[in-house]
């Protein structure tokens, strides 16, 4: 090492003083002379010096084996690069992980760009027999231009005849590779010049990525090529893995490239949220899977419905007073749905008034809606919650019964049954069209059709509630945001035992969800949930905010002393007495003082940390003057404690600084 910065020092001297000399003869030597120049782009020097030098251009130096090529291309070094390859670098050269200059050169295009320098890649690229050299993954300077979104590189990559369709490793294609980073401009290049739109090993496709990652203008640009994407892109609605905010925002950039789109996108939301919903009252379907379905795909199609051009928030009519406007159009398909909900409330509140009667109808009905489900028609029914449910329906419906008493019982039982059967599908329903009423109405304000529901369909409603109060905090938001509703079932829920438990759980845990869960998305972002299901609610308390209890004996046993202070002097046993004198609220408020902490971590006292890792209570001496408070560092956990005549003095100086500077702190 001694050697090799000897011969830089004498070559630095002699290329100031314009004097030629030779490089080492050992290639690592000369190539850690040369590559400062490479990187500063000094051509004249490095080609003054490789003229009068047998120094291999093709040496592979470094822990990564690259060549000073390599250097030159990662670093824009133009005339260099030009220099070398004229030298006979060889510019198909991999390093380790099977990149070549050319990676590299297209990896930094953006900062080539910036800098002016964009030629280096076509200076390159006149030297290179193969552009679709590839990488340990597969991939091609095609591959990685196309991630980085450089305009120019693709073109002149593609002019130089890179393969447009060659896949990686996994499968993925440039324009794949165009889509997982939302580059609009070099997935459209891609496209003008026939790429082929073609998934991964793993069937995910390019449409996948940019919903994903929320990229509304490169799917804009995929439909605009494959008209096809459009469907594909409304069914997306219903797959749960997909963040349904990501799909919100694909959805909101498509609906504002056109008054046209923004209807057929709203028109095929609300096609699909009609499919959905009548699954949901299907006697076949999953009731959680469906019923989550329908209530996303509602949720998507009413913040496209709001961000439209005209809408309620901003003051335009769209209908809600009857008019029909084309954007109040779109809520059209949606109807039937309306229609099957309304069918089926008025079919269980005619059996409700029935109730001392056989219940034929409404049972007779479900089996023959089994039936017809399975032929195929989709009329809806429900899925009974037991496997024995319809045997017992039917049981109760085809034979007289004897005993007036009986037949009374068992129809009050079949009627219990299907409304069980019944309620969660419905209430989900129920929830879709609060919602879709909501919409369409100025913030603040409840929709005078939902309030007509609510009213024509009173004695249902109120028997759900009463059924399950707790469908309240699952369904029917509309009664915690419209107190005229909640008027009106009041007296349901205040009969209920649970009351006071459901009031709390409303105001502890429903009325703040949307930060709650907000909270824990953060929260799971550096600690996962697999980790946390480790501990019970106490000991994560405990590993979070520490303990509650202050153990002085392990505080004293933690502490040290520094600025003249020792264990034996007279100023710290009258602190530690007045430690323990004090109450425990006081003595947090001495931790918060010195440390910025309330709790002592997980381990005690000796597990304190600072501004820079574990850090011990530290008690330093400063000289006492009159009326002196103590002060603390708590980056280093550091009470910086007067040297006071006596104990009475102590005590009242750290209580005055304690009530009244508890919350500050001043910088090491």
């Amino acid at each position: 090492m001694e050697k090799a910065m000897e011969q830089l020092n004498r070559l630095t001297r002699s290329l100031r003083r314009a004097r030629t000399v030779e490089l080492p003869d050992d290639n690592e030597t000369a190539v850690y002379t040369l590559m400062p120049m490479v990187m500063a782009d000094q051509h004249r020097s490095v080609s003054e010096l490789l003229s009068n030098s047998k120094f291999d251009v093709n040496y592979a130096f470094g822990r990564v084996k690259r060549s000073l090529l390599h250097i030159a291309a990662n670093c824009g070094s133009v005339e260099c690069l030009v220099l070398l390859l004229k030298k006979g670098a060889n510019p198909n050269y991999q390093d380790i992980s099977g990149c070549t200059p050319l990676h590299l050169a297209a990896r930094n295009i953006h900062w080539l760009a910036v800098n002016g320098r964009t030629e280096l890649l076509h200076d390159l690229v006149q030297h290179v027999s193969d552009v679709d050299v590839e990488d340990a993954m597969g991939q091609t300077a095609l591959h990685v231009a196309c991630q980085n979104g450089h305009k120019t590189t693709v073109q002149c990559l593609l002019d130089s005849g890179a393969d447009i369709n060659r896949p990686n490793v996994s499968g993925a294609t440039p324009l794949y590779f165009a889509c997982s980073h939302g580059q609009r401009d070099t997935a459209q290049i891609l496209l003008l010049r026939g790429a082929k739109y073609l998934p991964d090993k793993n069937g995910v496709t390019p449409l996948d990525l940019c919903v994903q990652g929320g990229y509304g203008e490169t799917c804009e640009v995929l439909i605009q090529y494959h008209p096809r994407l459009f469907q594909t892109i409304i069914q997306m609605t219903q797959n749960e893995d997909l963040r349904e905010n990501m799909l919100r925002q694909v959805l909101e950039h498509l609906s504002q490239q056109s008054e046209s789109q923004y209807l057929k996108i709203l028109t095929s939301l609300a096609e699909v949220a009609t499919t959905n919903g009548h699954k949901l009252l299907s006697i076949s379907s999953n009731y959680d899977a469906q019923m989550k379905s329908l209530l996303r795909i509602v949720r998507i199609f009413c913040h496209v419905f709001r961000i439209g051009p005209s809408s309620p928030n901003n003051g335009i009519d769209m209908g809600y007073n009857g008019n029909k406007t084309p954007r109040s159009q779109v809520f059209k398909p949606l109807e039937l749905l309306w229609h099957s909900l309304d069918e089926w409330l008025v079919l269980i509140a005619t059996e409700l008034m029935k109730n001392k009667k056989d219940s034929t109808d409404i049972t007779s009905i479900l089996l023959k809606q089994k039936g017809q489900d399975q032929d195929g028609t989709s009329i809806p029914s429900f899925e009974p919650p037991g496997p024995g449910s319809y045997e017992n329906l039917s049981t109760g419906t085809g034979e007289s019964k004897p005993d007036a008493l009986g037949g009374k019982q068992e129809a009050s039982a079949d009627c219990q049954d299907v409304i069980s059967m019944t309620a969660n599908r419905l209430s989900a329903v129920i929830q879709a069209f609060y919602m879709c009423c909501s919409c369409q109405m100025p913030p603040g304000m409840t929709s005078p059709r939902f309030i007509e529901f609510v009213c024509k369909h009173d004695e249902v409603l109120k028997c759900f509630v009463n059924r399950n109060p707790k469908i309240i905090f699952d369904h029917f938001h509309f009664l915690l945001e419209c107190p005229e509703l909640m008027s009106r079932f009041m007296h349901i829920i205040k009969a209920q035992a649970e009351y006071v438990q459901l009031v709390t759980e409303l105001r502890m845990t429903r009325a703040i969800q949307p930060q709650i869960n907000a909270f824990l998305q953060g929260f799971h972002m550096f600690i996962p949930p697999s980790l946390i299901q480790l501990f019970d609610e106490y000991e994560l308390e405990l590993l979070l905010s520490g303990m509650p209890e202050i153990d002085v004996s392990d505080w004293i046993k933690n502490t040290e002393y520094t600025s003249g202070y020792e264990r034996e002097d007279p100023v710290i046993q009258w602190f530690w007495e007045v430690v323990e004198d004090i109450t425990p609220e006081e003595r947090v408020l001495l931790l918060q003082f010195v440390t910025g902490s309330s709790r002592v971590p997980h381990g005690g006292f000796a597990n304190i940390m600072g501004g820079s890792g574990l850090q011990n209570f530290t008690i330093a001496a400063v000289p006492y003057t009159p009326n002196l408070l103590p002060t603390s560092s708590t980056c280093i956990n550091m009470l910086k404690l007067p040297e006071y005549p006596s104990k009475e003095i102590l005590k009242d100086r750290l209580l005055v600084a304690l009530h009244c500077g508890s919350y500050g702190y001043t910088m090491a």
